[in-house]
Formats: structure tokens, C-alpha cells, sequence
């Protein structure tokens, strides 16, 4: 009774947590998981979990140019502390994802923006191995 008992709440509570929040953990390290993950974080304006999808030498490159490429997980933290001073409304929501092995596109809309900004859709396209996001490319927007 005591083991029957045990594995319901063990289930139980791999229920509250979806695969996604344990996957820059390194407990799940599908791409799909560790990009989601991402996401859920970004949306949550929580930069430390945000972070915990990164490899430690993480690089983002803005293709456009208009942004200097952020090289490590450091610099990633530092360039996205603006989140933990956004309202709750600033948020990403996924329009688009495909997949191919380790890479992970995404089109992406942003919400939450000032009246005057619209709600501008990106690219985000991200490889992702051993369960970390080890690249990132920004293409250009418009």
C-alpha cells in the first residue's frame, strides 16, 4: 500500500512541473523542451532561469547589425535584466516553431509593448546541445 502511495505522489507531483521548467536543469534535454523552457522564463521575467537555458559561452547574433553580439552567459544576463523590470503584460507568445534536430526556429510576437511599438513578430532560431541553447540568431526584422 505504503509503494502503491509513494508512485501516486511521485506522479503527482511530476504533474505541477511541466517538462519544459525542468529542462535547462539538464533533466530534459530535447530541444523543443530547452527552448520552451526559455520562453516560460523570458515570460516570467525570471533572467536567472532564463540564463539556465544557456551554454556558458552562449552566443547571440543580431544578423541586422544593430546590435552588438552577446558573447557568454554573463553578458546574456546582463543584456536581458531589462525583464525583471517589465509589467507582467510584456510577454512572447510562440506564432510559429519548426524543428530540424538540434535546431529550433521560432516566430515570435511581442506583447505588452507601448501603444506606439505595435506588437512586432520576430525570428529566433536557436541550437540547442546538451541541453542548453549553445547559439542564437536574430535575423532582421522588416
Amino acid at each position: 500500500m505504503f509503494a502503491r502511495m509513494k508512485t501516486l505522489s511521485v506522479c503527482m507531483l511530476a504533474m505541477l512541473y511541466p517538462l519544459s521548467a525542468m529542462a535547462c536543469d539538464n533533466k530534459a534535454d530535447d530541444p523543443v523542451s530547452v527552448v520552451q523552457a526559455q520562453v516560460d522564463a523570458y515570460n516570467a521575467h525570471d533572467v536567472a532561469k532564463f540564463a539556465s537555458c544557456y551554454a556558458d559561452d552562449v552566443s547571440i547574433i543580431d544578423l541586422s547589425g544593430k546590435r552588438p553580439d552577446i558573447v557568454g552567459a554573463a553578458a546574456l544576463k546582463q543584456a536581458y535584466a531589462f525583464l525583471e523590470t517589465k509589467p507582467k503584460e510584456f510577454r512572447v507568445e510562440i506564432v510559429q516553431r519548426v524543428v530540424n534536430g538540434p535546431v529550433v526556429v521560432d516566430q515570435e510576437q511581442l506583447f505588452g509593448l507601448p501603444p506606439d511599438k505595435g506588437q512586432p513578430k520576430a525570428l529566433a532560431i536557436y541550437e540547442v546541445r546538451d541541453g542548453k541553447i549553445q547559439k542564437a540568431w536574430f535575423p532582421p526584422r522588416d
